[in-house]
């Protein structure tokens, strides 16, 4: 049972710096407010339909609607179409507040980012300080909201400088690489007049446009400057420097949260103060200096931050000691050692569904939608502390009721699936002191890791099993489940040099079922086998101090044992074979008798001696008592 109000952060890849800013906000908001936030995020970006991305996406039918208060749909980076079509069908019909970020969506509100004002503010900035008149803006999709915002800044820009804009200095892109280096292309070549200045609507393509036209002999920001949107790590390190708008990220992720909490409870929150507004970097593509300061703080923080720790992860052969590991414990236990390579990492969970690894079942017959109704945190980490008891919950929590036992405080989880393929093993629960160090990819990293060695477990496993299973069917006698010649021949040496090195006692028993040529001529083959099944449960029965009982032929039997043995149990036993016989033979109603003629040895096993010495022994015996037997029958 939740013991505070919580909100659901439906997002895809947050490993990088424009969107972390968004979720710092929103940590930080949710703090204030006494909310816990459950970010669940997929490794793999991708268009649905693979087997891989459904396991991805598999993680968001952890989230129900009886479970959180509010969804945060960051959906705008989604890759699958599909993915937000599903996010709109589950998500609307459920009746709880849900705030979409940066995506226009027709069941909830929108909030974006207020960057009109900062849009045009670094317009004026390449008109005013550099002198630019022809600017042209490479903006988003046409009709996509955060696009036509910063367009229309662009626009009332030039407007307030009297510029004109041209049909032509107008180009709708699609956030990504393609559009900017076709824009760069037809700047080169000549088919478009080279403008004094592009601003771009996001780094993403000022980067690509940058480094294209650079390639193309075209001097940046001497011929023409640029400028992007989004404050990014990779502008910022990129050469040269890109100069951006760094937008107001984490306001507008506490802000999401603050509209939750006025629709949740009717009552409006204050943003925190302490949340940064926008900024302009001016970098080398305008041709200022003034946020080399940044920069270089800006790369120092990316060192200590990210960095350092991708190279502890990198030299850490993770992944490859996992996969040595022989059981899911050791496994375990090795997982704690490369806790390290995660920068600020306070707690980890990795819960797994009850019987994740299914080696008793059919190989297509795994979870792979939804997750098992009970699932077991198999390994906790909390500051230094690691536990691995397996603690059961059920999966409709999320998170267990024992997390508040480890994070008392309202706090930012990242939930991350653990699987392969579409195969659903758990998920992963990460949290951290500092938001900001989520920024790194390695805790993503890791989590694929986990997922794989899982896999490799999971199959080395399962292959065990299947070669063990070949085995057992190999010594075992398929008429009477004892173990056959090759079983016997594969223990008894094991069972013989233990009694010689130890000097235990040597048991041998060998046996030979009665009259079985008989009962097949005269009752049939199938009263023949009734006879060796007999038998066999006869010995196997006797045998109380783990000894091997084994049909080593077709009428033949044998036991053998070591430990310490008397005249008296040897006897005991045979009494007890005598009585199994007639007992079964009164109670039958078959038209004949099942007996067993039996000799044995028992003594100590001389040194040097083989175990057919002592076979042969038994063996003798049991033909002395075979013609007495015989002779009595006749009698």
């Amino acid at each position: 049972m939740r013991k505070r109000r919580t909100l659901a952060v439906i997002a895809a890849d947050v490993f990088n710096d424009y969107m972390n800013r968004i979720l710092v906000g929103i940590s930080e908001q949710c703090r204030l407010l006494g909310y816990d936030a459950l970010t669940f995020l997929m490794a793999f970006n991708m268009d649905s339909g693979s087997l891989i991305q459904h396991g991805e996406e598999n993680i968001f039918t952890l989230i129900k609607k009886e479970s959180v208060d509010g969804v945060i749909l960051m959906a705008g980076n989604f890759a699958s179409q599909t993915l937000v079509e599903k996010c709109v069908k589950e998500f609307s019909g459920w009746g709880i507040p849900v705030i979409a970020l940066d995506y226009d969506f027709g069941f909830c509100e929108s909030i974006y980012a207020d960057d009109s004002e900062l849009f045009a503010e670094m317009t004026d900035h390449l008109i005013e300080k550099h002198g630019c008149r022809r600017i042209s803006c490479l903006t988003g999709p046409e009709g996509n909201a955060p696009a036509m915002s910063r367009l229309s800044a662009y626009r009332k820009s030039m407007e307030r400088h009297g510029l004109e804009v041209r049909d032509d200095d107008v180009i709708y892109g699609d956030f990504w690489k393609i559009t900017a280096q076709r824009l760069a292309k037809d700047i080169i070549e000549g088919r478009r007049e080279r403008p004094d200045a592009v601003i771009c609507a996001n780094d993403v393509m000022a980067r690509h446009l940058c480094n294209s036209v650079l390639k193309g002999g075209i001097n940046v920001p001497d011929d023409m400057k640029i400028a992007g949107y989004d404050g990014s790590n990779d502008a910022i390190m990129n050469i040269p420097s890109i100069s951006t708008i760094s937008p107001e990220n984490e306001r507008l992720g506490a802000r999401a949260v603050c509209r939750l909490h006025e629709l949740i409870t009717g009552e409006k929150a204050q943003i925190s103060e302490e949340l940064p507004s926008g900024e302009l970097l001016f970098a080398r593509t305008c041709g200022c200096s003034t946020a080399t300061k940044y920069i270089v703080e800006h790369r120092e923080c990316y060192y200590n931050r990210v960095e350092r720790f991708d190279n502890y992860y990198s030299g850490s052969g993770m992944l490859e000691r996992l996969m040595g590991n022989e059981n899911l414990d050791e496994l375990l236990r090795n997982l704690n050692g490369f806790i390290y390579t995660i920068n600020g990492l306070d707690t980890y969970m990795l819960c797994l569904c009850k019987n994740w690894d299914n080696v008793e079942q059919q190989e297509d017959d795994y979870v792979r939608d939804g997750y098992a109704e009970t699932m077991e945190a198999r390994f906790i980490y909390t500051k230094n502390h690691a536990d691995f008891r397996n603690r059961v919950f059920p999966s409709a929590d999320i998170l267990p009721d024992f997390m508040d036992e480890l994070c008392g405080e309202p706090s930012m989880y990242f939930l991350l699936p653990v699987h392969f393929m579409d195969r659903c093993f758990g998920y992963s629960v990460f949290r951290f002191g500092d938001v900001r160090n989520a920024v790194s990819s390695i805790f993503m990293q890791y989590n694929k890791n986990v997922s794989i060695a899982l896999e490799f477990l999971r199959v080395r496993t399962k292959l065990i099993s299947i070669n063990q299973r070949i085995l057992m069917n190999s010594i075992r006698d398929t008429l009477t489940g004892i173990y056959n010649r090759k079983g016997f021949n594969r223990f008894s040496e094991g069972i013989f040099r233990k009694a010689s090195e130890e000097g235990k006692m040597l048991f041998v028993m060998i046996g030979d079922l009665d009259q079985l040529k008989m009962i097949n001529d005269n009752f049939g083959h199938i009263e023949g086998d009734n006879a060796i099944t007999v038998a066999a449960n006869a010995l196997q029965s006797s045998c109380e101090l783990n000894e091997v009982c084994a049909r080593i032929g077709g009428d033949e039997f044998a036991i053998i044992g070591c430990g310490d043995y008397s005249d008296e149990q040897i006897s005991e036993h045979m009494e007890y074979l005598r009585g199994f016989f007639d007992r079964y033979n009164a109670d039958s109603g078959k038209k004949y008798e099942v007996g067993l003629s039996l000799g044995y040895y028992l003594g100590a096993a001389e040194p040097g001696a083989e175990l057919e010495k002592y076979i042969n022994i038994a063996d003798e015996m049991m033909y002395a008592d075979k013609v007495r037997r015989k002779k009595l029958r006749e009698n």
